[in-house]
């Protein structure tokens, strides 16, 4: 094992990494070394130059496919909001950003339409930036506080970053009324209705819930501290607030049901129809199949991968009234290169 650039190589010259599951929301996670989170931002020299190191052998390419917004069209499946999926397999971050724009799209336009302008309204890349990250972090009940903390470049203020989620959810309150129900669905502590007691039973008006969620795949997490629970003496009430796991409940169903959607993809290339892709595959990066095969296998691996990752869903069913289908499906998009760092955009 020698080492190159800051990075262990092995004796076949490439680095390898380990995956885990050690997220909450059951995420694939890198490590030894981390190749997944690599310093990010806006246009970030930094990621430029980690990924520079990473050059496919001579008469070799990298290939890449990522999901289109993959957690936000999900959110809007879970959140049982048509328009919301919609827009999330359109472009959703374009869609804040035409009104942050004050441009605002309109959601009676045609798909084609929609995603044309949304084309125009990517080239403001600072405001695109800042819906995106508003998007992201207002689906998971980031607060504006946090996001300052986080993105200082792109939210200078508190009150700015306020701002835009507040445009944000009077845009989908669907979200903010998602992340009610669920809490309140899987909160350990059940409020009972006294009218339906006997008085043989026991009075006293909580119960504990089950206190679990489990997604489409079946992967099961037990969440202890959903709501904080609070006697209102005055009124005689009990109210509540959110607690110590709701924003991992939140997070959990999206992000663990995309991680399935991906380890599917790649078991399908793994074992279908085209062994020669299976083969070239070298890293997962979130959202992402990342490859590295000869120039000349490079079609057949785009193809491979567009097949195998926009597949139709049998776990994600439709509503007939939707008119998506009968099973949800998700966009990607594909980029190939010689140099991690100068991978570019394949028109499809």
């Amino acid at each position: 094992m020698g080492l190159e650039k800051g990075f262990p190589v092995g004796s076949d010259g490439r680095v390898h990494t380990t995956f885990t599951h050690n997220p909450s929301s059951l995420r694939l996670s890198s490590v030894d070394p981390n190749l997944q989170n690599i310093p990010r931002g806006t246009d970030s020299e930094v990621e430029r130059w980690v990924k520079q190191c990473f050059i496919a052998p001579e008469g070799s390419v990298f290939w890449a496919r990522d999901y289109s917004g993959i957690e936000a069209v999900l959110v809007g499946y879970f959140a049982g909001s048509a328009r919301y999926t919609r827009l999330a397999k359109l472009g959703v971050h374009a869609f804040l950003a035409s009104h942050i724009l004050k441009r605002p799209a309109d959601l009676g336009w045609p798909d084609s339409d929609l995603r044309a302008y949304f084309k125009e309204i990517k080239q403001d890349k600072s405001i695109y930036d800042k819906a995106k990250r508003t998007v992201h972090a207002s689906n998971y009940m980031v607060s504006p506080r946090k996001l300052v903390f986080e993105y200082p470049d792109i939210f200078p203020t508190t009150k700015e970053a306020a701002h835009l989620q507040g445009i944000y959810f009077d845009l989908f309150p669907e979200i903010r009324a998602w992340h009610k129900d669920l809490c309140l669905r899987v909160d350990g502590t059940r409020r009972r209705n006294q009218s339906n007691l006997t008085e043989s039973e026991d009075i006293t008006p909580w119960t504990l819930g089950v206190c679990h969620v489990t997604n489409p795949f079946g992967y099961l997490h037990r969440f202890y501290n959903v709501l904080d629970w609070v006697k209102d003496n005055d009124n005689n009430e009990w109210l509540w607030e959110y607690g110590e796991d709701a924003k991992r409940l939140i997070s959990f169903l999206p992000q663990s049901t995309a991680s399935a959607i991906l380890k599917r993809a790649v078991k399908a290339l793994w074992y279908g129809d085209y062994p020669v892709v299976g083969e070239t595959l070298r890293l997962l990066i979130h959202d992402e199949i990342l490859g590295e095969c000869h120039t000349a296998e490079v079609e057949t691996c785009l193809q491979a991968s567009k097949l195998a990752m926009e597949a139709p869903i049998p776990e994600l069913p439709l509503n007939p009234s939707w008119g998506m289908g009968e099973f949800l499906s998700i966009g990607t998009e594909a980029k190939v290169g010689r140099c991690w760092a100068e991978m570019k955009g394949v028109q499809e």
